[in-house]
This record gives structure tokens, C-alpha cells and sequence, in this order.
């Protein structure tokens, strides 16, 4: 989203932030207990002229802003570190002031010990970076109380705990530490826990869960209850862990989630890339409404379409959360598409649909701020012109000649204050006296509403016409020989004169107002449909009469011509090979060399 809309629609949740550069590169990922302050503070900090340099840089480079609703700031985090190394964002580098994210050290030692770190000075295996030390601490703080691992600086050996050589700490009698140095937990089985803790650390934590759950069974029929507890207790830990903190192992595997949320006006679909039970990247695509309500399987496929142009695949399964009910999910090739269903599932279909759903509700609410606007111009147009009705569908009437040649009209159609293309008309007039505007704005009028009385469609609720008395007056000729009664009135050029129909002095607007601003944007792009249909009639008819003139081409190949490319434009830029398929080799020759010799 653009940073001006951002900076309206960012809610006040807990989530994750990404700013994102001209070229759509992600160049800074950030966390927020409140995602509308936290990012707001940027600007604010900015325009400081005591900030930083590094901040202004950020600013200035700014082009858009994404976000993810998450649950709580500690899932924020979480997310933060996955999407940080995913994207390796230049500026969460820059930003840190020359502070370096801490690491988790599993020092290369007999015993081996969780260490906190910032610099990589300790021989051992590390994990990170993260982007906070409180995550970390939390880390360390969960498998030291779980496991009892040791946090001392002795350098034990298995020889020297065997000969006794070392005395226990305060914390092995306070119970947070298992008492490795005086044997109380034997080399096999320390070096077994932290073989454990790694496998957590790589996010293996569905096969942890699944050996420890083996051990405490088996314990249980060993009749060793005690270590059976022990271990039932370290299984409850773990999973209200794995619970707290679904943005990391929401679901074994790789998968795409894609959340759809619909509202009045629009619809926003959301997705979160997990990769080895880790969410690593996000999107969000807008739609219409009326686009979900015909084809929702249309929308999910060009979202699907979408996913895998921009990441490249496609994971194995495809959550889709949102989904009609009574519509079956489409078979697409190459992956499965599934419903939400478990927990796992669940847990992550409602962090995906709590993004899509502030996404939503902003567009929505920009929607709807959008027709207030519409309908109070309209509003007012209906007082300035004293209308029966309110003006909701208005048609807008121009002629086009050059020396009376080549008459034309252009009837164009404005529905709540919006231009509606696909009803565009635009009118042939032929056998009319030469430059006589009166008469084609009698006979187009004629033509345009006769048609829609016998087809029973619908008539507008006003007719604006581009021109003056004289048309307007043309116009009401017709509409009244017709029976209509609908209100019209003409809009002048140069001074933006309104005339109407039982006045003798022209309506004057301010030309601040946006009711003139309407009226305007409605008879200019009138204008401009009517000009450019003459435009394409006096070139088809000058090429027309030169395409005749070569031998073998008569008015009705010339008209087939035209017909068939449905424009001069395009009936010069055909190949050799389309116009032999036209008109036959040996005329296709002639007519291609005509043509590019002009």
C-alpha cells in the first residue's frame, strides 16, 4: 500500500511491519506492540532536524508500506526474526547503530552451555541472528528451566567429574540446574538434552514432541512414574510454547495460507509463505465484490497465478481460509487445496484473516467515503439544477464534424458520478444537410431514446448536452416528440454556461465547485469520444478512397479491409502474411508495399 494510504489505514494491533522501496524491495522489517504509532514515529522523527541520518535515508526511500496483524508482540517478534532472515533487509542493519543482533551459542564443550552473544567469539554452533535480545533470553530462560542445563563457567570433562573434582553451585540445590559436575545427570544423558534443544532450535519441534510423548509412555509402563510426570510436564511446556508462538511452528512443513475477506465493496485476499513451519514472506491482493460474488474460483486462481509468479512455486498445500461454503474448492495442477481444519491449522488461518480483515475494512471504508463524496455532489447538483430526482445516471450527448463532413455523435453515460464505458454509444449520422448541428442533435436524440423506449432500458436521469440554446433546444424537439419528459440541459464552452430550458439568462457555477468540476469532466470526455470517432471516420474514409484507387480493390474489398483490422492503424502496421490471408497473395503484395511506401 502507498504510503499516503498507509499513514491512514494502519491499525492500532500488535504486528509486523515492512517498508518497501520504489522497485517493491523489502528494506526494513520492524515490530510494534502498536503498529499505526510505531511506524507514524518514523515520519515524526524525520522531520526532526536532530534525527539521525540513517532514519532520514530510510524515509526518503520509503515508497510502500505492508503489515501483519499478529496476536500479541511477543508473535510479532517472532515473525520479525523469520522475515529478517528471509528478506535480509539493508536498513535493519543500518538502523541498529552499530549494535549487532545477539545469538544463541551452544559452545563446543563436553557439557555444553546456552550462551547469549552479540560477537561470534565462543567455539560452538550458533543460532540466529534475532532481532532482539528479549526474544533470546526467553529462549534461553525456556530450555534452561525445561532441561536444567548448566549456565557455569567450569570446564567439566566426564575424567574430571568421575574423580570428583568439582563442587556443586547454588543453583543445583535451589533445583534449576540437574548437577552435571557431581554426576547427577551422566554425560549421556546431558549431551542427549542438548542434542534436544538443538533439534527445537532447527524448528524440528513436531518430532520432538512426538519422542518425548514415546519416552513418557514408555516410562509410564516401565511403572517409573516419577520421570514419567517429569516428563508429561516438559511435553505441557513445550506445546503451550509451540502454542504461544504459532507464527513459528504453526504447521509441520511448507504451505501457503491464503485468508479472503469480502466486504460491501471490496474484497482483500492475504497469504503468509510458511517454510519448514516458519512464516517467511507475506502478500496481499485486492478485488471486487462483485468479482467474488460471480467467480470466486476465477479470484483464487489469478491470486494462486499471482503466488507463484512472484516466489517462483507454489508450496505442496494451499490453505484457504474464507472460503464459500457451498462452493467446492477448484482442483488446480501442481498442489492440494484444503480448508482449515485442527488447531494448527485453525491457529494459522486466524493470524492470515486478521491482516486481511484490517486490509478490508480500510478499503471498504475508503469505498464508502469515496460514494459519500459522489452522492453529496450529486446532491447538490440536484438543488442547483432544481432536478425531480437525484441525478444517478446521467448521459451526456456531443456531434463531431469537419465542414459537415463525416457527421458523428458520442453518447457517453455517468452512473453515481462515475463514467460506465461499457455503455459508450457512438452514432453514424448520414444524409443530413451539410453543418447542420441542430438537426444531427434532433436525429441522434431521436435514434439514442427510441431504441431504449422499444428495448424497455433503462432512461437517464438527466441529459447534459455539449453545445448551447440551440442544441438544447434540438435535443427537447426530439424528447418531446417521443413523449420523454426527462430534464436536460447544455453546458457551453469558454465561459461554462448551463443552459436550460425555461430560462432565458444562462445558470453560472462557481468554478470552484465541485458540481461545475462534474459537469465538466462529464462533457469533456464526451467531447473526446465524439472528436476521436470522427477522427478514425475521416481517416478510414481518406484511406478508403486510396485503397479503391489501386487495381484490384474495389468498395467492398476496402470495406472488408477496414472491417476485418477494425482500424487504419492497425490495417497499417499488418504483417505481409496477415494481409495475404485477407485479400490473397498477389493483391496482399500490392497493398503492403502501398502501404509502407506512405
Amino acid at each position: 500500500m502507498r504510503v499516503e494510504a498507509a499513514r491512514e489505514a494502519l491499525p492500532d494491533l500488535p504486528g509486523v511491519y515492512k517498508f518497501l522501496n520504489e522497485r517493491g524491495e523489502v528494506i526494513y522489517v520492524g515490530k510494534a506492540r502498536n503498529l499505526r504509532k510505531r511506524v507514524l514515529s518514523y515520519f515524526t522523527r524525520a522531520e526532526d532536524p536532530a534525527c539521525d541520518y540513517k532514519t532520514r535515508l530510510l524515509v526518503r526511500h520509503l515508497a510502500e508500506i505492508e503489515w501483519i496483524v499478529t496476536d500479541t508482540e511477543w508473535d510479532a517478534l517472532l515473525l520479525e526474526n523469520n522475515l529478517i532472515k528471509h528478506y535480509k533487509p539493508r536498513y535493519n542493519v543500518l538502523l541498529k547503530d552499530g549494535k549487532t543482533y545477539p545469538y544463541l551459542c551452544i559452545t563446543d564443550e563436553p557439557y555444553p552451555r546456552l550462551v547469549f552473544t552479540r560477537q561470534k567469539v565462543y567455539p560452538g554452533t550458533y543460532y540466529g541472528p534475532f532481532p532482539g535480545g528479549g526474544m533470546l533470553r526467553a529462549l534461553i530462560e525456556l530450555f534452561q528451566g525445561l532441561y536444567k542445563l548448566r549456565d557455569c563457567d567450569l570446564r567439566l570433562t566426564p575424567e574430571g567429574v568421575a574423580q570428583g573434582r568439582f563442587r556443586a553451585c547454588v543453583k543445583y540445590y535451589i533445583g534449576t540446574c540437574a548437577g552435571p559436575c557431581l554426576g547427577k545427570q551422566s554425560y549421556t544423558e546431558y549431551r542427549a538434552v542438548v542434542e534436544e534443544v538443538q533439534r527445537l532450535l532447527e524448528g524440528q519441534w513436531e518430532a520432538v514432541l512426538a519422542e518425548l510423548d514415546r519416552q513418557r509412555r514408555e516410562a509410564a509402563a516401565e511403572l517409573d512414574f516419577e520421570r514419567a510426570h517429569e516428563l508429561k510436564k516438559r511435553l505441557e511446556q513445550l506445546r503451550a510454547f509451540q502454542q504461544r508462538s504459532i507464527v513459528v511452528d504453526a504447521a509441520q512443513g511448507d504451505v501457503e495460507a491464503l485468508s479472503f475477506v469480502v466486504g460491501v465493496r471490496a474484497g482483500v485476499a492475504h497469504h503468509l509463505a510458511v517454510r519448514g513451519g516458519r512464516i517467511v514472506a507475506s502478500h496481499t491482493w485486492q478485488f471486487t465484490a462483485p468479482q467474488w460474488a460471480e467467480a470466486p474460483h476465477e479470484v483464487l486462481e489469478r491470486v494462486v497465478g499471482a503466488l507463484a509468479a512472484d516466489q517462483g512455486h507454489v508450496a505442496p498445500q494451499v490453505l484457504v481460509d474464507g472460503w464459500p461454503a457451498d462452493v467446492p474448492l477448484p482442483e488446480l495442477e501442481g498442489f492440494v487445496l484444503l480448508t482449515p481444519e485442527g488447531p494448527e491449522w485453525t491457529e494459522l488461518a486466524l493470524l492470515c484473516r486478521r491482516t486481511a480483515l484490517t486490509l478490508a475494512e480500510e478499503k471498504n471504508a475508503f469505498f464508502a467515503q469515496k460514494e459519500e463524496k459522489r452522492l453529496q455532489v450529486l446532491r447538490a447538483l440536484q438543488e442547483v439544477l432544481k432536478l425531480p430526482t437525484l441525478p444517478r445516471r446521467i448521459e451526456c450527448i456531443d456531434n463531431s464534424h469537419l465542414q459537415g463532413a463525416h457527421l458523428v455523435s458520442a453518447v457517453t453515460v455517468f452512473v453515481e458520478g462515475e463514467p460506465r464505458r461499457s455503455e459508450y454509444r457512438r452514432y453514424i449520422l448520414e444524409n443530413l444537410p451539410i453543418g447542420d448541428d441542430f438537426a444531427a442533435m434532433r436525429a441522434v436524440v431521436r435514434r439514442r431514446y427510441e431504441k431504449r423506449l422499444q428495448e424497455g432500458l433503462l432512461l437517464p436521469d438527466l441529459i447534459l448536452i455539449d453545445g448551447g440554446k440551440g442544441q438544447l433546444s434540438a435535443a427537447r424537439e426530439s424528447l418531446q416528440a417521443l413523449g420523454l419528459s426527462i430534464p436536460t440541459f447544455a453546458l457551453a464552452k469558454k465561459k461554462e454556461e448551463i443552459y436550460t430550458p425555461h430560462a432565458a439568462e444562462p445558470i453560472y457555477i462557481d468554478r470552484r465547485s465541485p458540481v461545475l468540476h462534474l459537469l465538466q469532466r462529464i462533457r469533456d470526455e464526451t467531447h473526446a469520444a465524439a472528436v476521436g470517432f470522427h477522427r478514425q471516420r475521416r481517416e478510414g474514409a481518406a484511406l478508403h478512397t486510396e485503397l479503391t484507387s489501386l487495381p484490384g480493390i474495389g468498395e467492398k474489398l476496402a470495406e472488408r479491409l477496414l472491417s476485418r483490422f477494425g482500424s487504419v492503424e492497425r490495417l497499417r502496421t499488418a504483417s505481409l502474411e496477415e494481409l495475404k490471408e485477407a485479400v490473397g497473395p498477389h493483391r496482399a503484395q500490392k497493398l503492403y508495399a502501398y502501404l509502407h511506401e506512405r
